[in-house]
């Protein structure tokens, strides 16, 4: 990505592909979730589409969707064994209509899983056609269940903890006096290599009247890291030539400021290139705090990673007197970033 220099001297950046104009103000660019906070509206419908949605939607929702469809389906086959005539298939016992029903749906369930027939079985011309067609069905509906289930599971993906809140904490430069700062850990046993860390603070501001999206560049101590086998904490230290630089909480807030996080390491269990997304907002800053260790060595001398304490941390300094009462995390509202 080009990067150039602001007359304020602040590195800044170009449009990542976010958009820059906007009608009014819009909710945070990334949700927690990783995904973009874009709604899609006037697509066509796509067989594709579905497939791929079916791969992104979380886990509970796929499962539930899955059984769901399976269900339906035997309820429909089983409606038609009751239109029928139930008197069709051998081994049941006529009764009322519910009764009938449900009897036909365990019927439709043995079909449709093709487990073979017990004490039930079709009898009849019409009914033995139908069990027919709902075998073929139920052959591919589970093979299609089955390649989503392979696709979800044999999908590329990283599973990173990012820490709850971005810290402001005295920064160990003589160049700067603070430094911006945030943790990540692998939450998985897989090892990861060759990290960079991309991150971008963007900011809405009024040009003309117009709201107008701006991004700069945040440059880091450290952007990429050989092996990640334990946490890393992500630096940016506040000088002169920081995008940060002589602005105050207030300031961030009425821009309403974000921190776009982009992280891309190997994994070796895939062996391909993964990728995670997330973004804080100025409300989620700490000011006057520090990270506390979330690793350790025990007894047989191995390192012990901690990932509950990811989120843990000190306050380093007292909170100044003037502080947001809706902010309780102790952010600092009338100083700057100087």
């Amino acid at each position: 990505m080009a990067a150039r220099v602001d007359d304020n001297n602040q590195v800044g950046e170009r449009d990542p592909g976010i958009g820059t104009k906007f009608g009014q103000s819009a909710k945070r660019v990334i949700n927690k979730n990783g995904t973009f906070n874009v709604v899609r509206r006037g697509t066509q419908f796509s067989t594709r589409n579905v497939y791929q949605a079916m791969l992104r939607m979380a886990w509970p929702v796929f499962l539930g969707l899955v059984v769901g469809a399976i269900t339906l389906l035997n309820a429909l086959f089983a409606i038609v064994y009751v239109i029928i005539g139930v008197d069709q298939i051998q081994g049941i016992t006529t009764g009322g209509l519910g009764y009938n029903f449900l009897q036909a749906f365990y019927f439709s369930f043995q079909t449709f899983t093709t487990v073979g027939y017990g004490a039930l079985s079709p009898m009849g011309s019409l009914a033995a056609f139908v069990a027919s067609m709902e075998a073929m069905f139920g052959l591919i509906s589970f093979a299609l269940a089955t390649s989503l289930l392979y696709g979800r599971f044999s999908k590329p993906s990283a599973r990173l903890q990012y820490s709850t809140s971005v810290l402001i904490s005295p920064s160990t430069r003589p160049e700067a006096d603070w430094s911006l700062q945030f943790r990540i850990a692998n939450m998985r046993q897989s090892t990861l290599m060759e990290l960079n860390a991309h991150v971008i603070l963007t900011t809405v501001e009024k040009v003309n009247g117009e709201e107008l999206r701006k991004y700069a560049r945040v440059t880091l101590e450290r952007d990429s890291v050989l092996f990640f086998p334990l946490n890393w904490t992500v630096v940016h230290h506040i000088d002169e030539n920081s995008p940060f630089y002589g602005k105050s909480l207030d300031d961030l807030h009425a821009l309403h400021a974000e921190i776009l996080i982009l992280i891309k390491g190997f994994d070796d269990t895939f062996s391909q290139t993964v990728h995670s997304r997330y973004s804080y907002t100025c409300h989620e800053f700490v000011w006057g705090a520090k990270f506390l260790p979330c690793y350790e060595t025990d007894e047989h001398g191995d390192v012990v990673l901690h990932l509950d304490r990811l989120d843990d941390y000190e306050m380093v300094m007292n909170c100044p007197i003037h502080v947001k009462n809706d902010h309780p995390s102790g952010i600092r509202d009338k100083e700057t970033f100087a």
